[in-house]
């Protein structure tokens, strides 16, 4: 059956009722007045506009299978916005799109991301260490069915499901993935110290043990470091930080991202975000060949440019910390000239560079200078230890 708009039924119907009219006065004798319809009239919307108004002055309550969200009646009233029906010329109002960015940012919060499995590589290919684990997510476009429905219902209480996101790398996929060589490694030595810095590059060094990374992805470490507290296994240690040198949960975690900026470095990968330490470490020997770190400002990143999945591994043994990198081999090879050094004054203030030349199967090559500048250590007073 075509779609007929209300507007034209109700042109039909009054066109009709006059036709009923005029023969009831023919047959009658009478006279009668009656109006004739021309044409239809843009008409009011006013159970919508009322009920618009109502919502708009009380809060709503979205509950998320427990997880609850307070909706104010003035954001509601943000969503609304007024239009004209194309088929009748009719005003109108809807909800905007604004609706939708507001469930985004619930489905941010509420949902759970998969987590892909872990693997190590052994006896020439990889071993699963930890299967992978569902996660769950708003569907935003059934939310915002759900969610207009009951808003225009009068609900004050709106309940949304999420549904299941399976991971994208199980136990199932690893042959698929092209994880059959050693690409490069990278190391560094802590000899020298504190348990509570070794403790923390233990800690720190797990979360990047059995990573896979997807051909294309930028790799960040702190998006993958998290958040660096007591909680998580870390304990106070020296870090650098507002000029000076002091004790804070996670100190030394840098050992890890030195050691992972190495293997990225032989295993030819781009790095698009490396910044030297502010001064000179014993324990990143040689210098120059560093990457330090701080959550929410200073990051380590490169990019997989291999075409193919990576595989991260990491391995302590006494007081050396090793990261490799698997994948699948395309021919590139990478030489790296120093860390030399460029100038060094009595204070210790130093400027290296290493040069990393990486030559591909098809006869092209790149080269990319690494400069870093240090400070002097004497600049960087060290402050009283608040933890003891």
């Amino acid at each position: 059956m075509p779609f007929i708009s209300k507007s034209f039924r109700s042109l039909v119907y009054r066109v009709s009722s006059t036709g009923i009219f005029i023969l009831a006065a023919f047959y009658l004798g009478s006279f009668a007045y009656f109006h004739a319809l021309s044409s239809p009239q843009p008409l009011p919307v006013k159970n919508f506009t009322a009920t618009i108004s109502g919502i708009t002055e009380r809060a709503v309550t979205i509950d998320i299978e427990g997880k609850e969200f307070i909706l104010k009646g003035s954001e509601i009233k943000n969503w609304i916005e007024p239009y004209t029906r194309s088929y009748t010329g009719q005003a109108d109002l809807r909800f905007s799109d604004r609706l939708t960015d507001y469930l985004t940012g619930l489905a941010a919060v509420s949902g759970k991301p998969p987590t892909d499995a872990r693997f190590v590589f052994e006896n020439d290919k990889p071993r699963i260490t930890a299967a992978g684990r569902d996660g769950r997510r708003l569907n935003i476009e059934q939310a915002s069915i759900v969610l207009r429905k009951e808003l225009m219902s009068g609900a004050t209480k709106v309940f949304l499901k999420t549904e299941p996101v399976s991971p994208a790398i199980t136990a199932e996929t690893i042959d698929s993935l092209g994880i059959t060589a050693k690409l490069g490694s990278g190391e560094s030595n802590f000899a020298g110290s504190s348990p509570a810095r070794i403790q923390n590059i233990t800690v720190a060094s797990a979360k990047y043990n059995g990573l896979i990374l997807k051909p294309g992805q930028t790799f960040s470490f702190n998006e993958i470091l998290g958040e660096v507290e007591a909680s998580g296994g870390y304990a106070p240690e020296k870090i650098i930080r507002n000029h000076k040198i002091e004790y804070d949960y996670g100190g030394g975690i840098c050992q890890v991202s030195t050691t992972l900026f190495r293997a990225a470095i032989f295993a030819g990968l781009p790095i698009i975000e490396r910044r030297p330490h502010a001064f000179p470490v014993v324990y990143y020997s040689p210098q120059g060949f560093d990457a330090t770190i701080y959550p929410g400002i200073t990051d380590l990143k490169f990019f997989n440019d291999t075409g193919r999945h990576l595989l991260i591994q990491t391995k302590i043994t006494g007081t050396k910390i090793q990261f490799e990198m698997y994948g699948t081999a395309d021919g590139r090879t990478v030489a790296i000239d120093g860390p030399h050094i460029l100038e060094q004054q009595p204070d210790g203030t130093l400027k290296t560079v290493f040069t990393r030349s990486i030559a591909r199967g098809e006869g092209t090559s790149t080269e990319q200078k690494f400069f870093s500048n240090y400070n002097s250590a004497k600049e960087y007073p060290v402050e009283r230890n608040p933890f003891e």
